[in-house]
């Protein structure tokens, strides 16, 4: 049987094994720092929360000309009490495009929900716009958007 000879472990090594404390150490400070291992209420005041985002969609039909100094339709998507708005969008659900007159002037998120101000409609075709707004539950939304 052959027997094995021990050798010093070499500078390399010596600071491979260093560089692995030190790598190891420092994540587990860094999630303790966040405290990942107790989902504590530091940590939930910052994170969205699975399963708690919500949808609101709503639609209106626009079927009239619009007078001359007229300042465009809004219509709002508001979210439920005690959801702050993400994001949003606006959507025509015509049924021929080409026939619509649809224009958006602008959309932007408010404190509440989601508006969009638009033109639409015409005598020969009705447009149907549709507003969504995604709203979460979170402590940690600080503010307001600006208002437009």
């Amino acid at each position: 049987m052959k027997q094995f000879i021990r050798r010093r472990p070499t500078a390399s090594m010596v600071i491979a094994v260093i560089a692995l404390v030190f790598a190891i150490t420092g994540g587990a400070i860094a999630a303790g720092s966040i405290s990942v291992g107790d989902f504590t209420k530091k940590t939930k005041k910052k994170t969205v929360g699975v399963g708690k985002l919500t949808y609101v969609s709503v639609q209106q039909t626009y079927n009239t000309n619009q007078p001359g100094n007229f300042d465009g339709y809004k219509l709002t998507a508001q979210c439920p009490s005690g959801t702050h708005p993400l994001g949003g969008g606006t959507k025509l659900l015509s049924p021929a495009y080409n026939l619509s007159n649809f224009f958006l002037v602008s959309d932007y998120l408010s404190s509440t929900g989601y508006t969009s101000q638009f033109f639409a409609g015409t005598q020969t075709q009705a447009d149907v716009v549709q507003v969504t707004v995604s709203c979460a539950v979170s402590p940690a939304v600080t503010g307001a958007p600006p208002s437009a």
